[in-house]
């Protein structure tokens, strides 16, 4: 119960603390504001990566089955395959701030 209300405390004074910096980010980009996306970028990655690593597997598996199916026909196999494997594996900061768009899928 106490590291639940000591947890919750840290949480409401970070979010506090940091509310001024985010308010001011249109602005000018300090150095807090640039580390806090930093990080945030770096928590973002670690839950995005292993999915987008599994959907590639998934994808090369897929790819490999199609091949297989139609035969060595790899125009086929090829656009499964580059669709999948293509794309972001590490969300950026420039992500984050919406500068631009993470691509999950090839196009």
């Amino acid at each position: 119960m106490r590291s639940a209300s000591f947890a919750a405390t840290l949480v409401l004074a970070t979010a506090l603390t940091l509310a001024p910096v985010a308010a001011r980010a249109d602005e000018e980009k300090s150095l807090a504001y640039i580390g806090i996306v930093g990080v945030g970028s770096v928590i973002c990655t670690l839950v995005y990566s292993p999915i987008k690593v599994t959907y590639a597997a998934t994808g090369l598996v897929v790819s490999g089955l199609a091949w297989m199916w139609t035969l060595g026909d790899t125009n086929v196999s090829g656009q499964i395959y580059t669709n999948t494997i293509g794309g972001d594996y590490v969300l950026m900061p420039s992500h984050l701030e919406r500068q631009r768009n993470p691509r999950f899928i090839e196009r």
